[in-house]
């Protein structure tokens, strides 16, 4: 039923496409790349887009000779955004982008970008200690096809737990995700997934216990959660543009990786993020900021034989085909980058 719902709304978003952006797309057709405006996805908040913001404010895009602009699509799903033609890119974790995928949205992945930046956080009075101690448990998640909630169901999958929608084994309830250390510490769930930096705020303003941190907790730990994607219009008529969008993108993750105390003061100055800079400094400190062409690609596979094996991707779903229409690789791309102050190092596999 969940997922009918989700391609009800995917249907919407895709007709809203068709009758507002056909006029853009046409002009993207028949436009060049040095007219074409890149709109690029962001919202406030997020702490672990650091690469993109980075890549925005420090002048990646524009080194590359890209026009753009910044599209906040606010409390609009990322997604819906893309599919009604409303960004043309953006940054986001890949478990959240494959189920849509499934259904017919027009994206690819490009590349990895960091490890971390999700908690599935306890009260330590609880009597939770393990994940297994969640059966029959309330979880709070910002959304029931967001990345939060699928990692929490990898996650729970893992340890036997039975995640189908009729099952009582577990119930996923929607809160905001600043109302989610409220709704633990009020008792009207036994378990939050959620997202820095309020994730590790919470966890740190009412000692809570974190059952996974994807940052050290495997096999999320190793595998990249966020990566840059761009609508299949773009990687096809404006291939160059995709191209240096995803170069910018790594070049920013490799400085961010060098320079996380200053990437979080830009983000606190320049409003993508609230709270405190040093604090947000020490967060982003905790990620694996190591991009990867390579290992976007790996993610997208992992996490799509998992989805496929837990149900949550269509019963006819050929993964491999999934993952080869839903990735693209780009001519002159290097694989990564390392930062050495202010200028890179192309790095190659």
């Amino acid at each position: 039923m969940k997922k009918k719902i989700f391609a009800g709304v995917l249907a919407v978003a895709m007709m809203m496409a068709a009758v507002t952006g056909c006029g853009n797309s046409q002009g993207a057709a028949n436009g060049n790349d040095g007219e074409y405006v890149l709109k690029i996805g962001e919202a406030q908040g997020a702490l672990c887009h650091a690469p993109l913001q980075i890549a925005m404010e420090n002048g990646y895009l524009d080194e590359a000779g890209i026009k753009w602009e910044r599209v906040d699509f606010g409390k609009t799903d990322i997604q819906a955004a893309l599919g009604a033609g409303t960004i043309d890119c953006g940054f986001g974790l890949v478990g959240k982008f494959i189920q849509p995928i499934d259904n017919g949205l027009n994206m690819v992945i490009t590349a990895g970008m960091h490890t971390g930046c999700t908690k599935l956080l306890v009260k330590k009075d609880s009597g939770i200690k393990t994940v297994s101690d969640l059966k029959g448990k309330k979880i709070a998640v910002s959304s029931l096809a967001g990345s939060e909630a699928v990692t929490a169901k990898r996650l729970l999958f893992a340890d036997g737990f039975d995640i189908s929608a009729d099952s009582s084994d577990i119930e996923f309830l929607v809160y905001s995700t600043t109302d989610q250390p409220i709704a633990l510490q009020n008792g009207a769930v036994d378990a939050i997934c959620v997202m820095d930096p309020i994730a590790s705020q919470a966890e740190k303003e009412y000692d809570l216990l974190a059952l996974m941190d994807t940052a050290k907790t495997e096999p999320f730990a190793s595998e990249y959660c966020c990566v840059t994607f761009v609508s299949t219009e773009l990687a096809e008529k404006h291939t160059d543009i995709a191209a240096k969008f995803t170069d910018a993108c790594l070049k920013a993750s490799a400085w961010v990786a060098a320079h996380p105390e200053e990437a979080a003061k830009i983000q606190v100055e320049k409003d993508y993020v609230s709270g405190n800079a040093d604090d947000n400094g020490a967060i982003l400190k905790t990620y694996e900021f190591r991009p990867s062409v390579q290992g976007g690609y790996d993610a997208l596979v992992n996490v799509a034989k998992e989805l496929k094996d837990i149900g949550l991707l269509g019963e006819n779903t050929d993964t491999d085909a999934l993952v080869k229409r839903s990735f693209k690789k780009f001519d002159g791309v290097p694989d990564s980058y390392e930062a050495n102050g202010d200028s890179f190092t192309a790095v190659n596999k």
